[in-house]
């Protein structure tokens, strides 16, 4: 509500001389707050702007807002871009305000292809995360995005958690990796720990020591899409090289944490003597090779849930380890 619609809402009901001082001073108040989040909005766009070129700037995009926080920052940015759901509002019209709800991604996705645009990009409400969309329409897997920043970065030292699949693990780069346990607070720690250039995790946060080691969506766009000018193609054709592997996505189970222990020293009992890697960081990680496989048990940190995570690459090998795997979850239950 504006000020001048709050004093003559409620001004006839308190005639006093103290109150209307009182709204007097609430109004000269409001002014300078006004003023203050514009220029915090410049100083911001003003940071963001030193750490992109031209080439990047002028990239064919599409942004989706979500109808969250990152729109007025995006407007003054990319001023060239094509901006939907660009204004802030709190009943999010138009989608669901996570973009891995389903639906959430299909204005973006009409609307990359209706535009011919190189890139869709679309933040979560609070701007923290970002995903992308190719050129063809498609959804492009967080890790896929993480090795593309590899390539473009090529960071010194960088952190992913125990959920990275092999794209990453098997990275060809001189980049280090570091695991980490899931999580934001983590991820941040290890970040400041190792000075690390780079940090991302598959729920699509990337950090960035450039940003004070935190995670930022729209950084994260900023980066991916000066990795996008960087390359020969596409981003449907870099996808579209990448080797295949399949993965089942993370798959939970109720568990009380009274049986977490139990079920990990379970699941390690069962496949160490196979494993060619084991680790306990976050729950157990454990890899295989010949056939080459992986997967994770991570217990969530607030809700009574058992997360899986198997990754392949031979479908066959995935079923049958996903099926393996549940029924070991299940019996510990």
């Amino acid at each position: 509500m504006k000020m001048n619609n709050l004093r003559n809402a409620i001004e006839p009901l308190f005639m006093g001389g103290f109150f209307i001082l009182f709204l007097n001073a609430v109004e000269y108040k409001y002014s300078f707050m006004k003023n203050d989040n514009q220029l915090y909005t410049q100083e911001y766009v003003a940071f963001l702007s030193n750490y992109f070129c031209a080439c990047a700037k002028h990239i064919p995009s599409v942004f989706d807002c979500s109808n969250g926080s990152t729109g007025p920052i995006i407007e003054q940015l990319f001023s060239d871009a094509i901006i939907i759901n660009g204004r802030p509002d709190g009943n999010f019209p138009h989608h669901a305000p996570d973009p891995l709800h389903k639906g959430s991604l299909v204005m973006l996705q009409k609307k990359v292809l209706s535009e011919r645009a190189d890139v869709g990009i679309i933040f979560d409400a609070d701007g923290d995360r970002a995903f992308f969309i190719d050129n063809k329409g498609r959804f492009v897997d967080p890790n896929v995005i993480a090795y593309l920043l590899l390539w473009s970065l090529r960071p010194k030292h960088f952190i992913s958690d125990v959920k990275a699949g092999w794209l990453i693990k098997r990275h060809p780069f001189e980049s280090k990796r570091i695991e980490s346990k899931t999580g934001h607070y983590f991820i941040k720690q290890a970040m400041r720990k190792w000075n690390a250039d780079f940090g991302h995790e598959e729920s699509g946060h990337y950090y960035f020591r450039d940003f004070f080691y935190c995670d930022s969506g729209i950084f994260a766009a900023i980066a991916v899409l000066h990795a996008i000018a960087q390359l020969p193609y596409t981003l449907a054709e870099f996808v579209d090289l990448l080797p295949v592997t399949h993965a089942s996505g993370e798959i939970n189970f109720p568990i009380s944490v009274a049986k977490r222990g139990t079920l990990l020293q379970t699941i390690e009992n069962h496949y160490k003597k196979d494993a060619a890697r084991v680790s306990k960081i976050d729950g157990i990680a454990v890899e295989f090779k010949n056939p080459d496989w992986w997967f994770t048990v991570r217990f969530s940190n607030t809700e009574s849930l058992a997360r899986l995570n198997v990754e392949a690459l031979d479908k066959k090998v995935l079923d049958k380890q996903v099926r393996k795997l549940t029924e070991l979850i299940k019996r510990a239950k």
